[in-house]
């Protein structure tokens, strides 16, 4: 008779959960990523502006002109404060989601862990039967052969 694992249904369970948080938290990870290089480039924006800003000075500009620079610079300013407050949102959300992960991974191992260990039980009875099996039949043998 072959192994046949009882809970052979819940471990596959298991591990199509665990392979479904999986999916989430790469999708978590993409978004943080994308949420860094949004900040990431904002900065080099505000960094720009600051930069044509000196130039500007250092050239000689209109207050209208310095005005409205100004102005730009803030509203990137709170471009990145949003940007910001978002990336530390979507980096919360990926932690949870790599609790999420790491407890569904647990659940699985620990269903494999059980099938691993009944798997071993039957091999080792298994075995047990079959050297059993064997020494009969040679006890058989013996006892033919004194008597026959």
């Amino acid at each position: 008779m072959a192994f046949r694992f009882s809970l052979e249904t819940v471990l596959h369970f298991r591990r199509s959960v665990e392979h479904q948080q999986e999916l989430r938290l790469r999708a978590a990870n993409q978004q943080v990523t994308r949420a860094r290089h949004l900040v990431g480039h904002i900065d080099q924006q505000i960094a720009a502006e600051r930069s044509g800003q000196a130039q500007h000075l250092a050239a000689g500009t209109t207050s209208a002109e310095l005005r409205f620079s100004l102005a730009s610079e803030a509203v990137l300013g709170d471009h990145r404060r949003l940007a910001q407050r978002e990336l530390l949102r979507l980096e919360a959300l990926r932690d949870q989601q790599q609790k999420i992960f790491r407890q569904a991974r647990r659940e699985r191992e620990t269903f494999e862990s059980l099938r691993n260990q009944q798997l071993r039980e039957y091999e080792r009875d298994r075995s047990r039967q079959e050297q059993r099996q064997l020494d009969d039949l040679f006890l058989l043998r013996q006892a033919y052969l004194r008597h026959g």
